[in-house]
């Protein structure tokens, strides 16, 4: 018994196991196939997506399209040969997209939509194109077409769409290296991608290399980063073996053209040296916006030059020049000479031009010249062959960055000056006394302003516009009969007045003549000029042994009649005994035959500032006399060093104004090799870069804010935003940037004071290197002009 139900229970057992497992197979059963249906379906589905998307693809392909202009065709093969892009490459415009594609591999066509071709410029351009040749050196569309694959085969793990992803981006990336290696200019490519978002209205394809984040894109662009720290590898682990091969595969076909390879083989198709860059622009009207051809372009800088020519596009591209810090003019026939950068400079804005690039997008607007016609009279009517004519710039000229302009009558008196569009007095002058009659007191011709007036605020200002001229601007020469002036020197030390001289400088006559006469001084400091024109003078005395001592005795005179009493009285100054000396840290010798120590006094009546300079001993002494009055210290250090401090009597004095009327001081200067500077860029407040700013750095001791102190610097962005200052002297400053300022109006302390406001604080220690982002402000209303 007990047997037979130890039998019948095992039997139960076994029989209910094997129902268990078949229970559990069929269960394992339904499931596979539940999912080999939803894999079939799900792979199915995504494959007739992408199916769809290649017949769209070529239907875009196919789909009616105009052909390109010529001169974009010629850019567009350019830039393909400068990617090494051997096939041939089609440029055309379609209806059929609304952004810029490239569809094929072996065939490669680039497709532009027309509001491309017509709301970007040629620059832009260039570089949306250089964006998609990029894809076509890199295989890209045969590589999106694999990595498609993958995304159906493995649809069903999540890191393969994230990794996917990040190829994609990744890949946007890369190419937009390659567009602004090539361009030139990241601001002007961020621009465009901008410009192209905003035409964006329909989704990506499957088949398509889509863009990555926009903002990322253009935030990179602008302000790159630093490489990414690398995926863990524990993220690497979780992605199946078969999607990490076929992404490795698609990385290092993707990798066949990155942006320094790109750069590299740009630099060797155009012949870039390692150590040079290249200069790229256009010449164009500033009214009417066509370009102009033949114009001679002049780029200068420190240790290198070049001339180029524009094309009948306007266009022009100079030889290899080192890399550097230029600037940039033009020249053209029946134009003035423009320059690039703000039209509020004289001489433009700076460029930089980097080692093995291509700087781009420096275009020139030329303004065209006007002019004036007439013919310059005696009382009679009869023409004076000889006389000097000039345009000088009215205060408020129509073009702020506009200079005076000069031509001589011709046989008959007449006349044509050329000059820049804007507000000019008219002024005739003859370069010597031109007498009327023979005679020893007969009357002289002088200075005349159109409409025959002898004062400036008298005058009549012209308008010239550009390309047309004024006529019959006819002027009959003033006369007057030469004046003259006695005077006498005064000098309470009791030294000798012989050997000196007195100068008179007609100021008035300007260049290209700027008139000066001399008078000998006898034992008793008396002197006597004759025969001088009538006008504005500046009068100095000379003196080789003693200059310092007549420095306040200068005199600024309108002179229009004789003059029988000028008194010049000079001035005792202190007795200056000084010393140069090198700082601690510094191991070479200074050459101190390559320094200089000057004393500078501002004549605050006149404007006018003189200098002298103290001779410096081989060990560095020195010994002389200052002027007398309020001065300021001015040293000029040789190469690789600058000025660390300047104490007068122990007190630090450097930048700043100190009275040295009389006794005995003592001067120390301290030279130093650690030399600071600034630099940095000019943005807006979406971080977007600003060229051809006016970069302000000035000392935040107002005490320091004299004529030439070297506490106040200035400068201007370059095209990408960038700008330097490389002697910055240590201590608290404020900086600002703003988008207009006339030349040299940041010597003016009430500019300063209007500036100071809006100034940022930074700090400048011994020896750094600072590296600032200045946000740009509105230019202040109503500055003083400097």
């Amino acid at each position: 018994m007990t047997v037979t139900v130890f039998v019948d229970v095992a039997v139960r057992a076994v029989a209910a196991a094997l129902l268990h497992s078949l229970w559990q197979g069929a269960l394992v059963v339904a499931v596979t196939a539940l999912w080999w249906q939803v894999l079939r379906g799900s792979v199915l589905a995504l494959s007739l997506r992408l199916a769809v998307s290649w017949w769209l693809v070529q239907r875009m392909r196919r789909a009616a399209w105009l052909p390109v202009a010529p001169p974009l065709l010629d850019r567009a093969r350019e830039l393909a040969h400068r990617l090494g892009i051997a096939r041939a490459v089609r440029v055309v415009q379609s209806a059929a997209i609304q952004v810029p594609a490239v569809i094929g591999w072996l065939r490669p066509i680039v497709l532009l939509p027309g509001g491309a071709l017509t709301g970007l410029s040629p620059a832009q351009l260039d570089a949306v194109i250089a964006h998609e040749l990029a894809h076509v050196r890199r295989h890209d569309f045969a590589i999106n077409l694999l990595q498609s694959a993958a995304e159906i085969l493995l649809f069903y793990h999540p890191a393969s769409w994230w990794i996917s992803r990040r190829v994609r981006v990744e890949r946007e990336l890369c190419c937009d290296d390659v567009a602004e290696t090539l361009c030139g200019d990241r601001v002007l490519y961020a621009t465009a991608l901008a410009d192209l978002e905003s035409m964006r209205i329909q989704p990506a394809l499957a088949l398509a290399a889509t863009d990555g984040p926009l903002l990322q894109r253009v935030r990179r662009l602008l302000a790159p980063l630093p490489a990414s720290p690398r995926v863990p590898g524990v993220v690497t682990a979780l992605v199946p073996a078969a999607l990490v091969a076929l992404v490795m595969t698609g990385a290092t076909l993707s990798a066949g053209a990155p942006a320094p390879d790109a750069s590299q083989a740009a630099a060797s198709d155009r012949g870039i040296p390692a150590d040079r860059g290249i200069v790229r622009g256009r010449i164009v009207d500033a009214q009417s916006g066509r370009p102009v051809a033949n114009a001679t372009v002049g780029i200068v800088g420190p240790e290198d030059t070049a001339e180029s020519q524009s094309d009948d596009d306007g266009r022009f591209e100079t030889r290899p020049i080192k890399a550097g810090t230029f600037t940039v003019s033009a020249r053209a026939k029946g134009y003035v000479t423009g320059w690039y950068g703000p039209r509020d400079s004289p001489f433009g804005g700076p460029i930089d031009v980097r080692a093995g690039r291509v700087s781009s997008s420096i275009d020139i607007k030329m303004y065209a010249s006007g002019a004036v016609n007439g013919r310059v009279t005696d009382a009679q009517g009869k023409g004076l062959q000889g006389v000097e004519i000039v345009l000088e710039p009215a205060e408020q000229a129509a073009m702020p960055r506009h200079e005076a302009a000069f031509a001589q009558t011709t046989e008959n008196g007449a006349y044509r000056v050329t000059a820049a569009p804007g507000d000019y007095y008219v002024r005739a002058y003859v370069g010597e006394p031109l007498r009327t009659e023979k005679g020893e007191r007969t009357p002289i011709f002088v200075n005349t302003f159109y409409p025959s007036v002898r004062a400036k605020e008298e005058a009549q200002p012209l308008r010239v516009d550009g390309g047309l001229d004024l006529y019959d601007i006819d002027i009959t020469l003033a006369t007057s009969a030469l004046v003259r002036v006695r005077g006498r020197l005064v000098d309470a030390s009791g030294d000798s007045l012989s050997g000196l001289r007195v100068h008179f400088m007609n100021h008035a006559a300007g260049p290209p003549r700027i008139q000066t006469n001399f008078a000998p001084v006898d034992a008793e400091g008396r002197f006597e000029m004759r025969d001088l024109v009538p006008g504005p003078y500046m009068i100095a005395v000379q003196d080789p042994r003693r200059t310092s001592r007549w420095i306040a005795a200068m005199k600024s005179l309108s002179i229009d009649a004789d003059i029988d009493d000028l008194e010049m009285r000079a001035s005792s100054g202190a007795h200056v005994v000084g010393r140069i000396v090198r700082d601690l840290p510094s191991h070479r010798d200074v050459d101190f035959a390559k320094v200089r120590v000057g004393f500078e006094k501002r004549l605050t009546d006149s404007g006018f500032t003189t200098s002298g300079e103290a001779p410096i001993a081989n060990d560095g002494t020195f010994e002389t006399d200052a002027p007398g009055g309020s001065v300021s210290i001015i040293v000029s250090a040789p190469d690789g060093w600058t000025v660390k401090s300047i104490h007068l009597d122990r007190v630090d004095v450097d930048g700043q104004a100190v009275d040295m009327s009389s006794g005995t001081r003592q001067l120390q200067i301290v030279l130093t090799e650690q030399i600071s500077g600034v630099s940095g860029m000019v943005v807006d407040r979406n971080g977007r870069t600003l060229p051809g700013y006016s970069v302000v750095v000035f000392a935040d001791d107002e005490r320091r804010w004299t004529p030439n102190s070297r506490f106040v610097m200035a400068a201007r962005s370059s095209q990408d935003g960038r700008f330097r200052l490389k002697d910055v002297p240590p201590g608290d400053y404020l900086a600002v940037a703003v988008p207009s300022l006339s030349f040299r109006a940041w010597t003016n302390t009430d500019v300063l004071l209007r500036l100071q406001s809006i100034a940022t604080k930074l700090q400048v220690t011994d020896g750094e290197q600072k590296t600032i982002s200045i946000r740009a402000s509105p230019t202040p209303d109503n500055l003083p002009v400097r």
